[in-house]
């Protein structure tokens, strides 16, 4: 039974308490064992979460205390949906097995009530709301696109889908109807992998500023059923869900059917703040790098390599094609690792340093021992591929372009076949999430030029394709100053164009802000 107390507060969220009270809510009092019993006169809400029979397999609960909300589910109990007692009525799952009923699946109990209040009787919620869409570092959590990730005996915040799998397969259609916000897109994605895309369908909540935002104080469109319910009522609930959109399936798509996936998410380099602003790499992104020689456009891109592992745990594989493995290579790493002269490294910073590269770097490259196979884009791009499989790669390095084995058909020009090349780069990037950096050389200049994209040897493409494109020079290559121009930026959210002025400090074999270098050489 629902004390008068709980009956206004599920009022003074528009839910009818009728609604309330057929889906079993009541209210209980909490035993001096810890455990909860009903309660008419109790100060906690419960939510029976009831299957076959009514049997109450768990029980979720709701009470304030010192002012703020707390919630709870009973201890040891099964992981099922709220209202899971649906897929065990045998009349109403023939209906969602034929797709006249769709199932309505909500983050939040109240969600769910909204939604059978304006007629989805087919309406669960997920038992645990949804999982962090951030990490703690702040990086949004990517979500892969498919199941091979996840394995059944252990997926124990799902644990509710795998206990019910059998039953949820013959359901035809799905309707998502997650929060609007970053924790629940990330719900959203979670749960379609899982039931699959081809059944999934998701809502677009009203954008109508009507809702007070407790952090801000301002007005803002509603984020779940509940809310859609209480401000704007029960015909725009069913407005929105009879107008849900098919979830996009790879290789079939409408411009209206895309969820509001925002701009990509950008990364930080680290190497200045003002490069920052303008440059930010992400997973996906074809950038191509040049300058002419000795400028140390390679330098700047192991930098780039070593700080997003550094700051976001990213695994790079290099193709260096121009330096020696050992020791050049592998000494370049570290130092721009441990940010001193190797004639500085302790010990501990040695192992340290070692342990760095080696987790997170692999180099594609011929072995010495074996005769040399020829590695071209094809050859590569199949490695790196095994990279990501073994190590969650994020970043492909080719540098330079040159040194790769190019050879193509006499039908084929070389601007075609550099074209062909750099979209089995974009093609792999955008299916592995992999951010590619190409180091091109330009053709030769004449003294005092500033190279541009379209001076890079043996095509257009190079200026026309990229996603992100970063030059380095300087006027005196002799001295240590170095203009870096960033001439293209395809979305907004990675940067923008522009330049900014660093330093290459030989010491560290580093590029910093040039007023951090000014001061390292006061100091000196």
């Amino acid at each position: 039974m629902l004390n008068d107390r709980h009956q206004k507060g599920i009022e003074s969220r528009g839910i009818d308490p009728s609604v309330a009270i057929s889906m079993g809510l009541y209210s209980g009092r909490r035993l001096p064992d810890g455990s909860v019993e009903a309660d008419p006169a109790g100060d906690i809400l419960c939510f029976p979460f009831v299957e076959a029979d009514n049997e109450e397999v768990t029980t979720k609960y709701r009470w304030a205390q010192d002012g703020k909300r707390k919630f709870g589910l009973r201890k040891n109990a099964l992981s099922t949906f709220f209202n899971a007692k649906v897929l065990f009525d045998e009349g109403l799952m023939l209906e969602m097995e034929v797709g006249t009923t769709p199932l309505v699946i909500t983050e939040g109990e109240f969600d769910a009530m909204a939604g059978i209040q304006a007629g989805w009787i087919a309406t669960m919620s997920v038992p645990n709301g949804a999982p962090p869409a951030r990490d703690q570092h702040g990086n949004l959590i990517e979500v892969p696109n498919d199941t091979r990730d996840i394995d059944p005996a252990t997926d124990e915040k799902f644990a509710f889908l795998v206990r019910h799998m059998q039953r949820l397969d013959r359901v035809k259609t799905f309707y998502i109807a997650t929060d609007g916000d970053e924790a629940g897109q990330r719900l959203a994605k979670e749960l379609v992998r899982r039931l699959g895309p081809a059944k999934c369908f998701w809502i677009e909540y009203p954008k109508d500023p009507v809702v007070e935002d407790k952090k801000t104080g301002k007005l803002r469109g509603c984020k779940d059923l509940n809310e859609v319910l209480l401000h704007l009522g029960v015909d725009e609930v069913n407005r929105i869900l009879e107008n849900a959109k098919p979830w996009p399936v790879k290789g079939l798509y409408n411009f209206s059917g895309f969820p509001d996936v925002g701009e990509p998410m950008t990364y930080a380099t680290g190497l200045s703040g003002e490069l920052d602003a303008l440059f930010r790499p992400y997973p996906g992104a074809f950038i191509v790098a040049t300058g002419i020689p000795n400028m140390g456009k390679s330098e700047i891109v192991k930098q780039i390599a070593v700080e997003m592992g550094r700051l976001h745990g990213w695994h790079t594989v290099m193709f260096p094609g121009e330096e020696p493995v050992k020791p050049y290579l592998f000494n370049s790493l570290r130092t721009k690792f441990l940010k001193k002269h190797r004639k500085l490294w302790t010990p501990r910073e040695t192992d340290l340093a070692t342990e760095f590269v080696e987790n997170h770097f692999q180099i594609v490259a011929n072995d010495p021992r074996e005769d040399a196979d020829e590695i071209d884009v094809d050859y590569i791009l199949d490695k790196a591929a095994t990279s990501v499989f073994r190590h969650g790669t994020k970043l492909l390095v080719i540098d330079p372009w040159n040194e790769l084995e190019h050879t193509h058909g006499r039908n084929m020009t070389t601007t075609e076949y550099t074209g062909e090349a750099i979209r089995k780069i974009k093609r792999f990037g955008r299916s592995f999430d992999v951010c590619t950096i190409v180091v091109a050389h330009p053709k030769k200049l004449a003294a005092g030029t500033t190279p541009g994209l379209y001076d890079i040897s043996d095509s257009a493409h190079w200026a026309n394709k990229p996603d992100l494109a970063l030059i380095v020079h300087s006027d005196d290559p002799f001295e240590t100053h170095r203009r870096i121009i960033i001439p293209k930026v395809r979305f907004s959210s990675a940067g923008r164009k522009g330049e900014t002025e660093m330093q290459f400090d030989r010491e560290t074999e580093r590029y910093i802000p040039v007023t951090d270098f000014d001061e390292v050489a006061q100091a000196a």
